[in-house]
């Protein structure tokens, strides 16, 4: 998480229950059902600087892919900006969007409007780039409604 964030020097792990009415909201806004194990509770980490100040947020999430599930780390600044992004894991062939070209076209999106995160790629899609950016909008749908508000 330090990868991010290198002046952080804490973090607090923060979970929130996701309730059947913003559950609900979630999913109308995605236009998708949640996955089974993401129905319940939402975690992200709120990363603190030496004083116990928050400097951003983690969030640490997983998609699933063509060959299993694609674990990938963004950060977020205190403005809801994508300050960074990275796969933890994947088992995908096609690695395309493992690259910091593909990446990096999100850092510097703000979380919503979730239209950013779509029109912030213009290649060829993939099982990867595809869940990549669906994981995305999923964290950052959930972020925005469950904790930025």
């Amino acid at each position: 998480m330090t990868r991010i964030f290198p002046g952080a020097k804490d973090y607090k792990t923060m979970v929130v229950k996701i309730g059947k009415e913003e559950r609900g909201k979630i999913e109308e806004t995605l236009g998708w059902e949640l996955l089974p194990g993401q129905r319940e509770t939402f975690q992200y980490f709120d990363m603190l600087d030496a004083a116990g100040t928050r400097i951003g947020t983690i969030i640490a999430a997983s998609q699933k892919g063509e060959y299993g599930a694609i674990e990938f780390v963004v950060g977020i600044d205190t403005k809801n900006t994508v300050c960074g992004l990275y796969i933890q894991r994947s088992r995908e062939r096609n690695r395309a969007f493992k690259e910091r070209a593909f990446l990096d076209l999100f850092v510097g999106k703000k979380i919503v409007p979730l239209s950013g995160i779509d029109e912030a790629y213009k290649g060829k899609e993939s099982p990867g780039t595809n869940a990549v950016i669906r994981g995305l909008k999923k964290e950052f749908a959930a972020y925005d409604m469950l904790v930025s508000k």
